[in-house]
């Protein structure tokens, strides 16, 4: 089987394939390669989500291509899932559907720990909302500062730190994470960001309550739907028009290989 994983590039550290956490999970003959989004933008507002939107819709259309039996977006933003479902004859899984969907078997109360500061978590109440969870999130705890999206992302500073994990910054997202455990009246922790994969199992080690990353979720997900042969319904919907997906890609085209506006593309990029 082979999965596509869409979008976010921090899977570049690993050659264009799948983190080493991921692998761990996923069958012996299970293979991932990542597709990186070609739009330079980070969605610090709407404005940039709808783009991302577009980004990852042509990145996992190109990754539909070249033979994927399933496709995961990566990001806990789930850019563009319900357009990518429609236009492609696969599974496709966004990790906070996935996730947000698991919860419940967890426990009925979590707190979503992320590395973004406070100003990015429209985001993660815009996916609490749509997949009806918001009620069972007690807070969303934010690790980093806004001195993150200024420029703290450069491949010396805080996302490489914390994907090659070092413990001052697996410190930080602890202490969050601790302060959850003894403030929240939780049953788990929701990891918010993707980028967090390769340090989740260090974090989940030294928390009491089960720690969840959406990234391995969405990935079984993806794996378990590809292998009863399960896809998203278009009822409804008519058939993708070719013209449209053509278009997309015309408008990505120009400005696909410029420098990557995320910091953790920026951080995958320079390793």
């Amino acid at each position: 089987m082979r999965i596509g994983l869409v979008g976010a590039a921090q899977a570049l550290v690993a050659g264009l394939g799948a983190p080493e956490e991921i692998r761990a999970v996923v069958a012996p003959r299970t293979v991932i390669q990542a597709w990186p989004a070609r739009l330079p933008v980070f969605a610090h507002t709407e404005v940039e989500y709808a783009l991302q939107a577009l980004a990852y819709l042509e990145a996992g259309l190109a990754a539909a291509s070249q033979g994927c039996d399933a496709l995961v977006l990566n990001s806990l933003s789930d850019y563009g899932l319900a357009a990518l479902q429609s236009a492609v004859d696969l599974p496709v899984v966004g990790p906070a559907e996935a996730s947000l969907r698991f919860m419940p078997s967890i426990g009925p109360r979590f707190s979503l720990v992320t590395v973004w500061p406070e100003s990015t978590n429209f985001m993660p109440r815009k996916m609490l909302h749509a997949y009806g969870a918001a009620a069972h999130c007690v807070r969303i705890r934010n690790v980093g500062t806004e001195a993150l999206l200024a420029g703290e992302g450069r491949p010396d500073g805080f996302l490489k730190d914390m994907q090659t994990g070092q413990e001052a910054i697996l410190d930080r997202i602890l202490a969050q994470c601790h302060a959850a455990m003894a403030e929240d009246d939780i049953d788990a922790i929701l990891l918010g960001c993707t980028c967090m994969s390769p340090i989740a199992s260090r974090i989940a080690a030294r928390c009491a309550i089960p720690v969840v990353n959406p990234l391995a979720v969405a990935v079984k997900t993806a794996e378990m739907q590809a292998s009863l042969g399960l896809r998203a319904s278009r009822r409804g919907q008519g058939a993708p028009r070719p013209a449209s997906l053509d278009l997309l890609r015309q408008m990505i085209a120009p400005v696909a290989g410029a420098e990557p506006a995320c910091p953790v593309c920026a951080v995958a990029s320079a390793a």
